[in-house]
């Protein structure tokens, strides 16, 4: 696994101005959620290679027949 981060932040950047766009990015993600929840699963199991519950071969809810 890479643990490089993917982006490289300024050393000399203000703790303030490292919070506000933590708050920032914080705040979009979960809008970005909100919007998108269903798609964004959707296609993190997809990047994982599982099927995605709305293509699962099995009905799990089903009665047993004993």
């Amino acid at each position: 696994m890479n643990t490089t981060p993917l982006f490289q932040l300024p050393e000399d950047l203000p703790p303030k101005t490292a919070m506000a766009l933590f708050d920032f990015f914080s705040g979009l993600t979960d809008a970005f959620w909100q919007q998108y929840e269903t798609e964004l699963v959707e296609l993190i199991m997809e990047e994982r290679n599982q099927y995605p519950a709305s293509q699962q071969a099995f009905d799990f809810n089903d009665d047993l027949p004993f």
